[in-house]
């Protein structure tokens, strides 16, 4: 047996039994599309049928950034009948961000788990082998202060120079964890995330990490934010200009959405967003949809999550990151 199945087989196993904790009888839907890494899909159906459950493989298209989180009618519609969900499109994140999946999740208990726009290398190293319970563990201490303040600041030395108020929805833990109904995690996981009050975001972002459907880049890219919107996108260079595309083409794109702090000690700086945004110490932004656990009511096609390096987060009452370090 080659190496690379066995390690797919054993991280299937660890999110069957022990992260989702599938249970028999229970109907799993996966959802793929033709960009998925198979043998993942294919290890989770296995391991799902020896615990006794029942799985439904189903396969939407790749979706262009414009309608980046559309799912087909019949895979919303087959949804109302499962218990969990595990979202596994590599094109998009249509089956993460879905409002369907949202509205299910509150109203019928649907467990979820998110690996979209993710590769076999991130599920089978870096971030995927850490100690889950020990980045739970670190999510309830950061939760626990983060959620005291009522106004967030975020600053690096190269620029950054943001505030919001925080209050509205309070900060979620993600690491890895979906076992009870309603529940939402991803893998690789581990941040504790929160959506500001929607409007009340001023100041500055430089962007110095990897961004959700954009090439990665080396020069910074700065966002100017008023009153929770983008109004200036300065920088240069193909990253900046696929940035302002979909800013300018995707309605509600400039909305900033999320602020949220890794926790993930094995996950690696590789360019990735979705390994390096749940790195221990690194933060990352976003911008767009902001409905669901992050309190708002824009409903845009696009959640682009963006990586900052070397940060320093406070409220007002407490410093939860200081130039990158955890500090609850």
């Amino acid at each position: 047996m080659h190496n690379r199945v066995i390690d797919t087989v054993k991280i299937a196993d660890m999110i069957v039994h022990e992260l989702l904790a599938i249970k028999t009888g229970e109907e799993v839907v996966l959802v793929a599309d033709p960009e998925t890494d198979m043998e993942m899909v294919q290890a989770l159906c296995g391991v799902t049928q020896a615990a006794g459950a029942e799985f439904t493989i189903a396969i939407m298209p790749s979706r262009a950034i414009e309608e980046s989180l559309k799912m087909t009618g019949f895979i919303e519609k087959g949804l109302e009948a499962a218990d969990v969900m595990i979202g596994m499109t590599k094109a998009s994140g249509a089956a993460c961000y879905s409002p369907t999946v949202s509205l299910l999740r509150k109203e019928k208990g649907l467990r979820f788990l998110s690996m979209v726009l993710r590769d076999l290398d991130i599920w089978t190293k870096g971030g995927a082998t850490a100690n889950y319970r020990e980045i739970l563990e670190a999510g309830k201490r950061l939760k626990a202060v983060w959620e005291r303040g009522k106004e967030i600041y975020l600053t690096t030395e190269k620029g950054t120079n943001l505030k919001a108020q925080i209050g509205g929805a309070p900060p979620f833990i993600e690491a890895g964890f979906a076992t009870e109904p309603g529940q939402s995690a991803a893998f690789s996981d581990g941040e504790v995330s929160q959506g500001p009050i929607q409007g009340t975001a001023e100041g500055v972002i430089v962007i110095d990490g990897p961004i959700a459907h954009i090439q990665h880049t080396a020069e910074s890219i700065r966002l100017e934010i008023v009153q929770g919107r983008v109004v200036n996108i300065g920088g240069d260079g193909k990253g900046v200009r696929q940035l302002r595309d979909i800013i300018e083409n995707v309605k509600d794109a400039d909305n900033f959405a999320e602020i949220g702090i890794g926790l993930n000690p094995r996950c690696r700086q590789n360019g990735k967003f979705e390994e390096e945004k749940k790195r221990l110490g690194n933060v990352h932004i976003a911008l767009g949809r902001n409905t669901g656990g992050y309190g708002g009511t824009i409903k845009c096609m696009v959640h682009l999550d963006m990586v900052i390096y070397s940060a320093t987060v406070k409220t007002d009452r407490d410093v939860l990151l200081q130039e990158g370090k955890l500090c609850v």
